[in-house]
């Protein structure tokens, strides 16, 4: 493919707020204040770099339209090709979709505490604590794309691509950054503006070169493009439970207040939760010890589990690593009250008590109002189910 008229012809812009619907987590690298920061810019406000949903962008558009590739979206995305013998040439185009990095003014950040679990012996691994820092839900990052079109490309396929992109924001068809499996970087596109400049004529020059668009109270963009999204076919499997808690509950997390218990239920957004990691680890221990029931012989089940749910840890080799299809959300915990009890630790060899072993603990307790049932969402993508999944909640 050989580029032969680069002159730049039109450019579209599109302005939009992407807001997150669940914890964003963004590791940066640095470990000063917890083991997983999320990254900052200069003044200490969270952002995410436009390298980053611009891979998660591109991933989702191969991955699921492959029969729309053609010389127009490897342009779109931008391609290197290297040489590979005497009569192929190396091949380098710019991508035409640039994504600049979204900031934020207002973010709360907050630092939650998890552990390692043995896969094998599904108890906590040695030394295995760890916290990381996350971004808590309803924050609102600020969108900016930008689309240069050129005499050798066709405007239609470019604003398809694009168009295929805004719509699968604007349903919240994507999760960005780590643990998307359990939960985390549900967003939704919101406030869309869709500014395009035709520079073959002099007014829409001018309105370029004034760059008035980029102003926050800009409104003279249109919500949508003239063309559509590229059709996709549904392959997701999803299953939507509702759940009542029978007596009692807690999530484990420290008290960040001094007159509270020892130990409450984890919250997010003061709103009690139950986290997508604890809700996963349930459902694949579970499904795992169905398996094997059903098929006590082999690596059979440990197989089907590792496909579902995924294969990583320090043990597995980086090649045999894969993610895994099942998806769930984190959900709020609702119609439960907390009440605190005073305990002690047991000596379970002497049966008992522990010196200095006193604390006290806030689980979370059922109201007995079943009119308001806590909705708990799992989904299986892109995959076929070998078993039933069953979910079970152990209160």
């Amino acid at each position: 493919m050989e580029l032969t008229d680069e002159t730049v012809i039109g450019k579209t812009i599109v302005k939009g707020k992407l807001k997150f619907l669940s914890p964003l987590l963004l590791g940066s690298g640095k470990d000063d204040l917890a083991d997983i920061e999320v990254m900052k810019d200069s003044n200490g406000n969270p952002f995410i770099p436009g390298t980053s949903l611009a891979g998660v962008l591109r991933h989702y558009f191969e991955e699921n339209f492959q029969d729309q590739k053609c010389d127009d979206s490897e342009c779109f995305w931008g391609i290197h090709r290297k040489k590979e013998g005497n009569d192929k040439k190396g091949e380098s185009y710019q991508s035409a979709f640039i994504c600049h990095d979204l900031f934020t003014e207002k973010a709360s950040i907050r630092i939650r505490d998890s552990v390692k679990i043995d896969p094998k012996s599904q108890i906590a691994e040695d030394k295995g604590k760890y916290n990381f820092e996350l971004i808590e839900e309803g924050v609102e990052f600020d969108l900016l794309w930008e689309l240069i079109l050129r005499g050798n490309n066709s405007k239609e396929t470019y604003h398809k691509i694009l168009a295929t992109l805004i719509d699968i924001l604007k349903t919240g068809g994507l999760s960005i950054g780590a643990k998307t499996n359990s939960g985390f970087g549900k967003c939704r596109l919101m406030e869309v503006q869709v500014i395009d400049f035709k520079l073959s004529e002099k007014e829409n020059v001018l309105k370029w070169l004034k760059q008035e668009w980029q102003k926050p109270d800009y409104t003279g963009g249109t919500s949508e493009l003239e063309v559509g999204p590229f059709d996709i076919e549904n392959t997701t499997f999803s299953i939507d439970a509702k759940f009542a808690i029978k007596n009692s509950i807690i999530i484990r997390a420290y008290s960040e207040k001094a007159h509270l218990s020892d130990s409450t239920s984890l919250t997010s957004a003061d709103k009690y939760i139950l986290p997508g990691t604890s809700l996963k680890g349930t459902i694949r221990h579970r499904a795992l010890k169905i398996l094997k029931t059903l098929s006590p012989e082999g690596d059979t089940a440990e197989e089907l589990i590792h496909e579902l749910f995924g294969n990583a840890g320090k043990d597995i080799k980086p090649e045999k690593e894969k993610k895994g299809h099942v998806q769930v959300e984190e959900v709020e915990i609702t119609n439960v009250e907390a009440e605190s009890q005073t305990r002690i630790k047991i000596d379970r060899f002497t049966g008992g008590t522990v010196k200095t072993a006193l604390f006290d603990s806030m689980p979370l307790w059922s109201k007995g109002d079943d009119e308001s049932l806590n909705v708990i969402r799992g989904s299986q993508i892109r995959t076929l189910i070998y078993k039933p999944i069953h979910f079970f909640v152990i209160a």
